[in-house]
């Protein structure tokens, strides 16, 4: 069985690590920051991205890992820098620093600290890497709303927002990479 893979720590490591040799304050100013925003229920967290990932996990590591869907935003080739979408809107992850899907936003199903009625008991920092695109005609609205919830993805998806990125697939909106990464959500500030 051949898996899709998304290396997203692998690539940003090997992009930043040769300012390393730069000094400490260029390697700094080329840093990745140490969290970075996810969606979760309508409500923005932080997660710490100083963590680890691994690529081609095992079965029972994906099966313990809730998702991490990556939406990305379809942009024109050879954009760079941040952008902002017709509505408005700029992308969680807008360009910087550089990952395979430059544009997009982080939605998680489950967060820590919301008691056995909530999510907590789902809720694990090991995250799976599941691949999303929203179309081209949704994003670029002057209406564009993003999906701040797991929950509407499937609304989405029925509503043509999303693009049809997996052929064949199940579910042909979503590509279920084996990729896992390391992603504890922090407590409110």
């Amino acid at each position: 069985m051949r898996h899709r893979l998304l290396p997203l720590p692998l690539v940003c490591a090997a992009l930043v690590l040769p300012a390393a040799g730069l000094g400490v304050g260029a390697a700094s100013a080329l840093a990745a920051p140490l969290t970075e925003p996810y969606y979760f229920q309508g409500h923005t967290v932080e997660a710490n991205t100083g963590a680890g990932g691994i690529f081609d996990a095992s079965a029972a590591l994906l099966e313990q890992a809730s998702p991490l869907y990556i939406i990305g935003f379809p942009v024109a080739p050879g954009t760079t820098g941040p952008i902002t979408l017709p509505s408005g809107y700029q992308p969680q992850h807008n360009g910087f620093p550089p990952s395979p899907i430059p544009y997009h936003d982080h939605v998680i199903a489950a967060a820590p600290g919301l008691g056995t009625s909530g999510t907590a008991g789902q809720y694990t920092a090991a995250l799976r890497v599941v691949e999303l695109r929203y179309s081209w005609d949704n994003a670029y609205s002057a209406g564009f709303v993003p999906i701040t919830s797991a929950a509407q993805i499937p609304a989405a998806e029925a509503a043509g927002k999303l693009e049809l990125i997996n052929p064949g697939a199940p579910d042909r909106y979503q590509i279920w990479t084996t990729t896992v990464l390391v992603r504890p959500v922090l407590p409110e500030r």
